[in-house]
């Protein structure tokens, strides 16, 4: 419980702080992908070059069946690279940005506990009961809040296992066309 301008002063300054860096793990994740999203469309500018001027050099049907064929499969890989990528980038981002929540979360928690030790030994005689209930109610809370976030954690764990699975599923493919 905040008792003093103090106290306050520092849940602000340590509230200031988290949002601070909140606010970098975000932007570091957008430049992450912006410089992904540049470097791709660099790439892609400079394959669809050498693509056009490939076609300029075609004098059959024969070297243009061959060159759309041999052109399909990278410009896949790439598309399928790139998607990986994006999702790493937000997966790392959302990582980071949990472990903030549930840092936040264990102070809120410490100091929710604080607070209501302090009105238990301020609360007149009689009151246990109702000190108690309060308790429990917080405890109960936090476990169903522990209980979520496990389970989002294996959602997740799931979701980066599909991924990665369809991943290899699909480079395995290509390999198979290519060869």
């Amino acid at each position: 419980m905040i008792q003093t301008p103090e106290q306050f002063a520092s849940l602000n300054k340590a509230s200031f702080e988290m949002m601070h860096t909140a606010a970098r793990v975000s932007m570091a994740g957008f430049e992450r992908l912006a410089s992904l999203n540049l470097q791709a469309a660099r790439s892609s500018f400079e394959e669809s070059a050498d693509m056009m001027k490939s076609l300029f050099e075609v004098k059959d049907v024969k070297s243009l069946s061959e060159l759309t064929s041999t052109s399909m499969q990278p410009a896949a890989d790439k598309a399928s690279s790139y998607a990986k990528h994006c999702y790493d980038i937000a997966s790392e981002t959302s990582a980071e940005l949990a472990r903030l929540v549930e840092k936040q979360m264990a102070d809120g928690n410490k100091q929710l506990f604080a607070a209501i030790d302090s009105m238990a030994r301020n609360a007149p005689a009689g009151s246990e009961g109702v000190m108690t209930l309060v308790k429990s109610a917080v405890s109960a809370a936090n476990t169903a809040f522990d209980q979520v976030n496990r389970a989002t954690k294996q959602v997740v764990e799931m979701a980066e296992a599909n991924v990665a699975a369809a991943s290899k599923s699909a480079t395995a493919r290509t390999a198979k066309k290519a060869a």
